[in-house]
């Protein structure tokens, strides 16, 4: 009762700036039975469209135009990468083999080999796969209609990457955001399914509309990939896959240097 009367008032972002209300989050949170598995999403529901209202409010007021206007919004997105490529860049020279660490601890034919270039490739993507998960997470959290409710409220929610407020229904969902339709293996699909089921309105979500086979099926949780994902929160697809592409190819460049 004491959280729903606060996120009723005005002072909801200012609170939340304060971590007044995340800790109130937590306190009710606490005051659930622990058999309860949607009990953290049971509380955030409680507040969170209110919460979406006013960040979506804050940003169509801004005076300088919505961080949705196409300037702003590649600005956004060309900072997010600028800020993420250093490390990207530092994370695939770190995944650089010797031909000693191969013979001490190989893990497949290539690495057996001491084929260091071959092995170095099959590092060097699996690194960057991972790392670029979570530059999808922040490019969605630039649209006042997605949060990472680990950044905004301090809270780990085991396999939701995103909470989103629809643009076209004003339904608010939990979302589990993958790169690619063919990510999960046999038995991680199992695992998404349950982090996903305990959550009102989830949906598996995939950045990029990839010509694979999709890997999660379920009859009662939506799946949506490309610019069926990224235009639910107000971005254009086309303009996340054009800036990955230059990305890749940065990178690319950066993994050539690497083996000269």
């Amino acid at each position: 009762d004491k959280l729903q009367t606060i996120t009723n008032s005005s002072n909801i972002m200012m609170m939340f700036k304060n971590q007044k209300i995340s800790a109130l989050i937590l306190d009710e949170i606490d005051g659930c039975t622990s058999n309860d598995k949607g009990a953290v999403s049971q509380v955030i529901n409680s507040f969170v469209d209110d919460y979406f209202n006013l960040r979506i409010e804050s940003d169509e007021n801004d005076p300088s135009g919505s961080i949705l206007s196409a300037n702003k919004l590649e600005q956004a997105i060309q900072s997010e990468i600028d800020r993420f490529k250093p490390d990207a860049i530092d994370k695939l020279r770190q995944a650089i083999p010797t031909k000693k660490s191969l013979e001490n601890s190989y893990k497949n034919l290539y690495e057996m080999s001491g084929a260091v270039k071959l092995s170095f490739a099959n590092s060097v993507t699996r690194t960057l796969s991972t790392t670029m998960g979570l530059l999808w997470e922040r490019l969605a959290s630039i649209s006042p209609h997605s949060i990472n409710p680990e950044r905004e409220f301090g809270l780990k929610l085991v396999g939701i990457d995103l909470i989103s407020k629809n643009i076209h229904t004003s339904i608010v969902e939990y979302q589990q955001l993958k790169t690619k339709k063919d990510t999960l293996t046999g038995s991680q699909k199992p695992r998404s399914v349950k982090e996903l089921e305990i959550h009102s309105n989830p949906v598996f979500c995939v950045s990029f509309d990839n010509k694979g086979t999709w890997t999660f099926n379920d009859e009662k949780i939506p799946r949506v990939s490309g610019a069926e994902f990224w235009g639910r929160i107000g971005i254009p697809y086309g303009v996340v896959l054009e800036k990955t592409k230059i990305l890749i190819s940065d990178l690319e460049d950066e993994y050539v240097r690497s083996l000269s």
